[in-house]
């Protein structure tokens, strides 16, 4: 190291020490007793809220955001964003965000917790990382301003040189401080200093009668603050009661000299350091104990009035979780005696250890699988019926929005899977199935009667583009997908009887609401990751030995090898419907018809590379037909840009685009296209009208009819492709120059390598082959 850099490192360490110093103070680390209750008297709302209050605010600290799900628009909090940090965000289930809110904004109004928040789902839904997600931002809203919290410690000085005494009886000392705390007194004058691992809120040294007359005074006029009832009528812990009283009769009632003993402290929450957030695994069975404590080595110089008394501290998980939230991971894995106490923990705010009672105020969760609560529910009806009265369960269901969870695989699987590309269309495919996986058959009474017959044609992939982009089957009347669109929110709610699969004569008992079983997002991440590494099926093996791209027959490969692993996952068991759902293999299966979409979207790829595909035209074409239907169903004139006048709607364009569009329109067509549109808007509010979803099967009809008649010009493009990206090259094919280089365009566009081709999913040249290959085995 050169020496003008060991020269600069003593300066550099001072401007640390200088920084570190500023943000000490800057975040008022370290207060008086009288400090704090001035910032009390300043801001109650933040200095008198309890552990509900304060997870509410975290969540309304971060902000809140609109996302379209098919239940319509809601709120998103955005602390599941996890901007704040680098961990794996929230993706999707914004229902339970908002519904788990909604209890603690219960708590907060009510002013206690009177109940556990159990999160349950099947097996990887997101339970533990919504829960995650939620700590990772307590902390972080621990660390600012708004998310300021603070406990307190007893500080005893030292004996002072040429006196008599120790603590508050040390009369040169006590000289030397006047009235002055002893909160910022330096370490060498300090005999004792004795933390609370209970995390006392400091007004609890606010005796409780004048506590609750300052709380009237300070939120008399703020009818939006329900203030808690711990807060209210919260009491010391035993350590620190007695600690209280010890130096109150020591000083003979004089509270200000008592409180010349505290030293406010902020406290932040951590999951490193179990402070504030806390999970419990099934395997650990005492949550809180206390123990003796007067023999430790920090209470060895304490005053003789206050040193002469038992005093206990406490451990446990309760104990760290104090002030902030308890995760029970998996609570019903463990047996029932090791939880039962929370039926009265949960409702007196307090649990009985050894030698004391412990007061709570804490945020109580948990999660639990699908079927261990059945389980519960069955086996254990009397306890389940005394539990289920402190419970809030909130269902955790596998995302059914195939949009929303292929973000999962674009987002997280990328960081595992540096130096492998990743072909278009992977992501999606993959998120398609397992969202087909979870899907389950309307029941047609439960809707309108003008649907029934919809409904019963209604197959996994078109319920899939429903809840994705509000797309409807084609074949449908304008009247048959309006009301299916309207009816869309109802069926994502809708309930069923509990699924059964038998397997190997054992029946299987699943869910009785969609999401509830079918693959997980950590099984479709196993095999992309499986594909990536060539290292599951053996078929995959013998094909793709080079591992370096994961395309979609290669995915395909490990889907069949894990629907091959059936007696580990119950719901491949379930009977198939006639309509597909649940059939997994086969002609008409979930697999075979993800496979075909995959082709129509790459189809749809090669075709618009091979310039023969102009949706803008299609778009514009359908804008103006809107135009002019709408101001033919209002009997209004419309305003002709070219000429600058008014002028009758277009009775010919109008027709001629209804035939292809529906060769069987008959009267009332274009009422019924203004009416879908409506009841597409009624879920989609504040966006404009996407009319190619809306509208799919219309565009489709269009699209088929200009696809057969381009299939040939397709065809050879195709085998232009194939040639040029050959490296051993067979004979020339009998193309024109002109086809070769609308092959060689296409080829440049498909790889990314045309000028000012901006796509976010590109091809390499193995995974281009590979698509082509299939394309023309299958369709051409």
């Amino acid at each position: 190291m050169p020496d003008s850099s060991r020269l600069q490192a003593p300066e550099r360490l001072a401007q640390l020490a200088d920084r570190v110093a500023e943000e000490f103070a800057a975040t008022r680390r370290i207060l008086s007793f009288d400090e704090w209750f001035e910032l009390l008297l300043e801001d109650p709302r933040t200095h008198a809220r309890n552990s509900p209050h304060y997870v509410r605010d975290a969540l309304d600290f971060f902000g809140r955001s609109e996302v379209r799900t098919p239940q319509g628009t809601v709120n998103r909090f955005n602390l599941f964003d996890r901007e704040f940090d680098d961990g794996p965000r929230l993706v999707g289930q914004e229902r339970p965000q908002n519904e788990l809110y909604e209890v603690l904004d219960g708590f907060c109004r009510l002013g206690r917790v009177d109940s556990l928040i159990l999160l349950h789902g099947p097996n990887g839904s997101a339970k533990s990382t919504l829960l995650e997600c939620l700590q990772a931002g307590l902390e972080a809203y621990s660390h600012t301003e708004a998310g300021v919290l603070y406990r307190f410690a007893w500080v005893f000085p030292t004996r002072a040189q040429g006196g008599s005494g120790i603590g508050f009886g040390a009369k040169p000392l006590r000289e030397a401080l006047g009235e002055e705390s002893f909160a910022r007194l330096e370490g060498e004058v300090i005999a004792s200093r004795v933390t609370d691992e209970n995390k006392d809120h400091p007004i609890y040294l606010l005796p409780v009668a004048p506590r609750q007359e300052l709380l009237r005074e300070l939120f008399g006029d703020d009818d939006d603050f329900v203030v808690p009832y711990t807060i209210r009528n919260g009491e010391l812990s035993a350590r620190n009661r007695k600690i209280f009283d010890a130096l109150l009769a020591a000083h003979q009632g004089d509270l200000r000299k008592v409180y010349q003993h505290v030293q406010v402290e902020r406290l932040y929450l951590s999951r490193a350091y179990r402070t504030g957030l806390v999970d419990v695994e099934p395997k650990q069975a005492a949550d809180a104990r206390s123990f003796p404590a007067t023999g430790d080595r920090a209470f060895a110089h304490l005053p003789p009035s206050v040193a002469g008394q038992v005093l206990y501290g406490t451990q446990g998980d309760l104990v760290d979780a104090q002030r902030g939230i308890i995760n029970f991971s998996d609570l019903l894995k463990r047996p029932y005696e090791h939880y039962k106490y929370l039926l009265t923990a949960t409702e007196s705010a307090r649990v009985v250890l050894d030698h004391l009672l412990l007061g709570l105020d804490v945020v109580f969760t948990g999660s639990a699988n699908d079927i261990n609560l059945l389980e519960f529910r069955a086996r254990r009806a009397a306890e389940y019926q005394s539990f289920r009265a402190r419970l809030d369960l909130i269902s955790v269901p596998y995302l059914l929005d195939y949009r929303v969870e292929r973000k999962i695989y674009q987002e997280q699987v990328g960081d595992l899977l540096r130096g492998v590309h990743i072909a278009p269309h992977v992501p999606r495919i993959l998120a398609l199935w397992g969202v087909m996986t979870r899907l389950r058959p309307p029941d047609p009474a439960k809707y309108p009667a003008k649907i029934k017959a919809a409904l019963e044609r209604l197959g996994p992939l078109e319920k899939a583009d429903l809840y994705a982009y509000g797309r409807v089957p084609s074949g449908l009347s304008s009247e048959e997908a309006r009301e299916l669109l309207a009816a869309v929110p109802s069926m994502y709610a809708e309930r069923f009887e509990h699924a059964v699969a038998s397997s190997q004569g054992t029946d299987h008992i699943l869910g009785d609401y969609e999401g509830s079983f079918g693959a997980s997002v950590r099984d479709l991440k196993n095999v992309l990751l499986a594909a990536a590494s060539g290292l599951g099926s053996s078929l995959a093996r013998e094909q793709f030995a080079d591992g370096r791209t994961i395309t979609v027959p290669r995915l395909f490969n490990e889907l069949r090898a894990l629907l091959g692993d059936a007696v580990h996952h119950g719901w491949m068991h379930l009977s198939p419907t006639e309509s597909g759902f649940h059939r997994l293999e086969g002609e008409g299966s979930i697999t075979e018809v993800a496979y075909e979409h995959w082709l129509n979207l790459s189809d749809r790829e090669v075709r618009e590379a091979l310039g023969l595909v102009d949706e803008d035209r299609y778009l514009e074409l359908f804008r103006k037909y809107v135009v002019h239907a709408s101001h033919h169903v209002k009997g209004e004139r419309i305003f002709d840009e070219v000429t600058g006048q008014l002028g009758d709607p277009d009775e010919k364009f109008m027709r001629e685009l209804e035939k292809a569009m529906d060769p069987n329109a008959k009267d009332g067509f274009r009422q019924d296209i203004l009416a879908r549109i409506g009841a597409w808007a009624l879920s989609h509010p504040n966006e404009e009208p996407d009319y190619a979803a809306i509208f799919a099967d219309y565009f489709s009809r269009m699209r088929e009819e200009y696809y057969r008649q381009q299939k040939d010009t397709v065809r050879k493009g195709i085998e232009s492709m194939l040639e040029l990206l050959t490296e051993d090259k067979p004979a020339e094919l009998d193309l024109s120059p002109a086809d070769k280089q609308k092959g060689k365009h296409a080829l440049e566009v498909l790889l990314g390598e045309h000028d000012g081709d901006e796509r976010r999913e590109r091809h390499t040249r193995e995974s281009l082959k590979e698509t082509l290959v299939e394309l023309s085995k299958r369709r051409y």
